[in-house]
């Protein structure tokens, strides 16, 4: 055999190792393809479950939102009602306080009447002083008389002042408690011993329709108060407490505008029974 008979082999040899490696390639590229195609379908069927599982989220939170939005609107009638009666109970009260100018203005025009009464005795008394001194022969005893009109002027003077003082605490504890009275319409006639003192804790616990918080006996706190339970100066509900301990009190839930939780502030409500 001769060199090129040789080489020929080589060739030969050097050639089917490459087509031996390209097979080999062929073979694991479609091995890798089918796995991959596998991958793929099942990666396809996942998404296709969590499609699902999001478009029923999507279904509840629309739900969800229509309920709250009603919930709102409600809330929002509630306190424009509100507005209104606040605003009736703003004028009742403007009216009053005219009434209590007008009375004001009568007891003011009383006291400078008597006032200028006042001063017309003081005058009368000078001009006795006078005749006192031209009476020589009854001095002493027109003195006396003059010492004793003055006393009871000056009497006068001072128990006038405290009616004046006394008058005075008296119209503003008058315009106070009637301001007081409007503000909670309540009357004079109105029984207190139902009204809870002004109050305010937190909800320690939540038990199921019942609730727990942090004021108690000690604060004032008895059985058949309602309080108020709010988060953020949003109304949660209201509840009438039923149990009464030194420090803490349990409540019944008779109206929840939105779920109550752990912290939410609670305070007194004044309800006339």
């Amino acid at each position: 055999m001769n060199l090129v008979g040789k080489i020929f082999i080589v060739l030969i040899l050097v050639m089917s190792i490459l087509f031996m490696a390209f097979s080999i390639s062929v073979y694991h590229t479609h091995r890798n393809w089918q796995d991959l195609v596998k991958k793929l379908r099942t990666d396809v069927s996942r998404l296709d479950d969590e499609n699902s599982q999001l478009e029923d989220r999507i279904d509840k939170t629309k739900d969800q939102l229509a309920h709250e939005k009603a919930a709102r609107t409600k809330a929002l009638a509630g306190l424009e009602t509100s507005l209104a009666d606040e605003r009736t109970r703003r004028e009742n009260l403007a009216g009053e306080r005219d009434n209590l100018q007008e009375r004001n203005d009568e007891i003011y025009a009383d006291i400078t009447a008597r006032l200028l009464e006042l001063e017309n005795l003081q005058q009368r008394v000078t001009e006795l002083r006078s005749e006192v001194r031209t009476a020589q022969q009854s001095r002493d005893e027109s003195f006396q008389q003059v010492r004793q009109l003055t006393d009871k002027v000056h009497e006068a003077k001072g128990i006038r002042n405290i009616l004046e003082q006394r008058l005075q605490q008296l119209t503003q504890d008058f315009t106070k408690a009637t301001t007081v009275l409007k503000a909670y319409d309540l009357t004079v006639d109105s029984p207190v011993h139902s009204i809870p003192p002004q109050v305010e804790g937190e909800v320690v616990k939540v038990l199921g329709n019942s609730i727990e918080v942090s004021v108690g006996e000690h604060d004032g706190l008895k059985e058949g108060h309602t309080i108020v339970v709010s988060r953020r100066d949003k109304y949660l509900g209201r509840a009438e407490i039923t149990r009464v301990g030194p420090d803490r009190a349990v409540g019944r839930i008779s109206y929840r505008n939105a779920p109550i939780q752990e912290g939410d502030r609670v305070q007194t409500k004044v309800e006339v029974r």
